[in-house]
């Protein structure tokens, strides 16, 4: 979101340093919010925390929310404990919790004691729920109606609401127990009769979140029933809070992220997934890398043998241009691996892929491994004869070697993602890597398996 006029933020920092409040005020009221985080973090101490200190609690609270994490963290410790509070005060209910989790005890022992009571409760609540679940990304910044009220006195207690809510486009129905009874859009209140009734208009088709559920399942929840909002709920049916689209979007990009990294062999690591790469150290990446690289390292060394034991084939009485076509053999047999274990993981994570359909899905990859198995090995024939001016013999070997790597990487590519969910593990975290070796030692003994039937046992085409 870049800023209107960069030419004016070497203007703005002399106005700051000069002192110039009701300037600085001018610039920024014309600025969105992101882009006055974008000057507060460029800036950096102090010009930036002077800016963040000339808006009022609820701007303040506004751009806050576009800051990145470590940049928070400094910011909060260099404030007033009294202006800290006053900024809490009006954050989402969500993001402050989440903010006091990432603080020292000390600093936020100074900000609580200066909250009213319940915001501190509320705040201590959100932030003891297990992280992960539904209950430790809600937030209880919602509106509720009684069913027993009239739409219109519904409207006029919203509208003295709507100031202090996150959102007030679902109104949550309960009853004197805060058990969730139906909910009411604003949309459905300014349609109806205003003396028709609350639990006249209300709708019970409720989609709801448990209190410890999977935050990830929350979100798909709120994606595939395309939700503004969705409630969370306890163990007796009572409403505890909601979580919006927003944070949805946020779990799913972060989940997504995650499976990326954990897809190219790298341990998962909560804390670190979340840090942009420019903050993250080299020290931290390694130690996230390394583990899986040296099980990759020992897992190799299963190829090895492989070649020892074939070594004879190639040698200067038999088929020495037999070890000009590995590298491309395996490394066909790995990519046609890696794409199937991406579709499958892919199709997991939607929820287009259930536990159930193992056998569905290893006859599709199959059949598909098949067909390109055709396609590729028809080309790798024409390849090896026409190109690289080989017997036919040895173009047949290439030819049949990547039809059976295809349909093998393919069948395998399909099986271990599926397995491992039915397991328990995460697919994303051993797949590729797993795919990649093994197709390497198993492609090599395909490779000069066929070699030997077609050329030794056969005979066939060697002149």
């Amino acid at each position: 979101m870049p800023l209107r006029n960069p030419l004016l933020v070497p203007d703005l920092r002399e106005l700051i340093q000069a002192g110039e409040t009701a300037a600085v005020r001018d610039f920024l009221a014309d600025l969105h919010p992101g882009q006055v985080a974008e000057l507060v973090e460029d800036f950096g101490a102090p010009e930036g925390d002077k800016l963040l200190n000339l808006l009022d609690p609820r701007q303040r609270a506004e751009v806050f929310g576009y800051i990145d994490g470590e940049n928070q963290i400094r910011l909060i410790e260099a404030m007033d404990p009294a202006d800290a509070a006053a900024m809490l005060h009006v954050m989402s209910h969500d993001e402050r919790a989440d903010l006091v989790q990432r603080l020292d005890d000390d600093i936020v022992d100074g900000i609580l004691r200066r909250l009213a009571h319940a915001e501190r409760e509320d705040i201590r609540r959100l932030a003891s729920y297990e992280p992960g679940t539904a209950g430790a990304v809600m937030t209880t910044d919602y509106a509720t109606l009684p069913p027993h009220i009239t739409v219109r006195e519904a409207i006029d207690r919203l509208r003295q609401e709507a100031p202090d809510r996150e959102t007030i486009y679902y109104n949550y129905v309960v009853d004197e127990n805060r058990r969730l009874l139906g909910f009411v859009s604003l949309k459905d209140l300014f349609l109806a009769r205003p003396r028709a009734r609350v639990d006249e208009i209300m709708k019970t088709d409720l989609i709801v979140a448990r209190l410890d559920e999977d935050q990830e399942s929350v979100a798909k929840k709120v994606e595939e029933y395309d939700l503004i909002a969705i409630p969370v709920v306890d163990a007796e049916d009572r409403l505890v809070g909601i979580v919006t689209y927003d944070d949805a979007a946020d779990i799913l990009r972060q989940e997504q992220a995650e499976d990326l990294i954990r897809f190219g062999g790298v341990s998962p690591d909560p804390e670190a997934d979340s840090e942009p790469y420019w903050q993250s150290s080299a020290f931290t990446s390694v130690r996230r890398r390394i583990k899986w690289l040296l099980m990759l390292f020992v897992a190799e060394n299963f190829t090895y043998p492989v070649f020892e034991h074939f070594k004879w084939l190639e040698g200067d009485s038999y088929f020495p241009s037999l070890g000009f076509f590995v590298a491309l053999l395996i490394g066909t047999g790995g990519n046609a691996g890696s794409q199937t274990v991406s579709t499958v993981i892919r199709g997991l994570a939607l929820g287009e892929i259930k536990r159930r359909d193992i056998w569905r899905v290893l006859g599709r990859e199959a059949l598909t491994g098949l067909i390109l198995g055709c396609a590729l090995g028809l080309t790798g024939l024409v390849y090896s004869h026409f190109y690289r001016h080989q017997p036919w013999g040895i173009s047949l070997v290439v030819g049949l070697t990547l039809l059976c790597i295809c349909l093998w990487a393919n069948t395998i590519g399909s099986l271990v993602p599926l397995v491992a969910t039915r397991f328990g593990l995460d697919p994303a975290v051993i797949s590729a890597p797993f795919i990649t070796t093994l197709v390497d030692a198993t492609g090599l003994i395909i490779y000069y398996s066929i070699a030997i039937f077609i050329l030794l046992r056969l005979g066939f085409g060697t002149g």
